[in-house]
């Protein structure tokens, strides 16, 4: 069954990942935001955390019942759908599809040992769509987890991550804010945010680091998206070149040609 996201993704519209992106790289916004160029590579970890997530999705909805043989099973259809439609497909000296099925299934003890069950859930992948002021298009996305506790409810989104954040990430992270932002837009209350951070190394380990925004937070975001868009509309995507940026970029060979195609 379609999720209702992908319909919302059928329109125009801004998300998380496209400001994130422009932030990131303008140069990577334009291929893929506005040239749809094909991807010279997708890394391994990318078809990976989509069929962790997903796992990770259905305890959620299906609570205590759902076994750790549930998740194992249910890990591999996902993970070989996800590796099956993935453009370029590519693996780091060493590693191989069975590595990180391994792997998944390793990390996957260590989640469903370490889940809370001391909340109500309220929503699992629950998409949303809210008007942002100044904008030309609405802000669309999904909440991996709701969850109420008491008076407190707690946007919780699942991450995979190489190693363990550093401390203050989760209170700089432009996720939270608009993940926060349009929260407060669809219910007109402010929630926790928590991020659930799975690290993928030889003992795997679960993190989560709580975190809040405030109305500034919230005014400084629209002023930020309100720039982006602005930018995009007058054709501003110039490359931001870094090790860190470039290494695994998809779209690398078309980024160093693209001033022999401007010229």
């Amino acid at each position: 069954m379609e999720r209702q996201i992908e319909t919302m993704r059928e329109t125009p519209h801004w998300s998380y990942s496209a400001f994130n992106t422009y932030l990131t790289c303008p140069m990577r916004y334009y291929f893929r935001y506005i040239e749809h160029a094909e991807v010279e590579r997708t890394s391994i970890s990318i078809p990976f955390g989509r069929a962790f997530h997903m796992v990770l999705s259905d305890r959620a909805r299906k609570g205590t019942s759902y076994t750790i043989q549930d998740a194992k099973e249910d890990f591999a259809v996902y993970f070989r759908g996800e590796t099956e439609v993935s453009e370029n497909l590519t693996y780091k000296p060493d590693e191989d599809y069975w590595f990180w099925d391994k792997r998944g299934c390793d990390m996957l003890e260590v989640a469903l040992a370490e889940w809370p069950d001391d909340y109500t859930v309220k929503s699992v992948a629950e998409a949303f769509s809210v008007d942002v002021p100044g904008l030309s298009k609405p802000l669309v996305g999904e909440f991996d987890l709701v969850t109420v506790d008491g008076g407190d409810e707690t946007i919780c989104d699942w991450k995979t991550a190489s190693m363990k954040w550093p401390n203050g990430k989760a209170d700089r992270d432009l996720q939270a804010t608009t993940f926060c932002y349009a929260y407060q837009k669809k219910y007109g209350t402010n929630p926790v945010f928590r991020f659930d951070v799975f690290t993928k190394g030889q003992k795997p380990a679960h993190h989560q680091f709580y975190t809040l925004r405030s109305h500034d937070d919230f005014e400084r975001f629209v002023f930020l998206a309100g720039k982006i868009e602005k930018a995009v509309n007058t054709g501003i995507f110039l490359p931001v070149e870094s090790c860190m940026n470039c290494a695994e970029c998809a779209y690398g060979s078309r980024c160093k040609a693209v001033h022999r195609k401007v010229a």
